[in-house]
């Protein structure tokens, strides 16, 4: 059932309950329901502060819902942080850097959504080919190109 499909069942099934609980209501209050009281009772404060508990009660779902969606992106957000330094450490010369890079990968893997974990694991891919990072830079000056001038040692 599809989200919209939920949710008119949930506000059919609560009109449902509220129309009985009416109806019992209704039949539970004997004919002196015109009486003073509960004419001052139903049009007075007593049924203002029941209406502002209703009121509190429908604000508080979005303002609920809204905490919950912050967290949710603060969460993201932290991940991205971390994704942002290993896939940097990744990139590394160090071979120990690389390994905890990928170390770090695996474990964010887990928590990442299907486009995020295709990323990680090309990243993963390419540190594994990485067999030659490690080896010895040649600088320009000392190429074998350069050795015919004396002064290049």
């Amino acid at each position: 059932m599809s989200v919209r499909g939920r949710r008119i069942a949930q506000l059919v099934s609560v009109g449902v309950v509220a129309a009985a609980v009416g109806f019992g209501a209704r039949s539970l209050l004997p004919p002196f329901a015109d009486d003073a009281f509960w004419r001052a009772f139903w049009s007075g404060p007593p049924m203002a502060g029941l209406f502002a508990i209703g009121a509190a009660a429908v604000a508080f779902y979005p303002a609920y819902r809204s905490t919950l969606i912050a967290r949710e992106n603060a969460a993201r957000e932290q991940w991205w942080k971390r994704a942002e330094w290993a896939l940097g450490q990744a990139g590394s010369d160090n071979q120990t850097d690389r390994e905890v890079a990928n170390d770090a990968l695996v474990a964010l893997f887990d928590e990442a959504t299907e486009t995020e974990g295709k990323m990680i694991y090309r990243t993963m891919q390419n540190l594994q080919d990485a067999s030659g990072v490690d080896s010895e830079p040649v600088s320009a000056e000392t190429s074998s190109r350069w050795r015919w001038l004396p002064w290049v040692k």
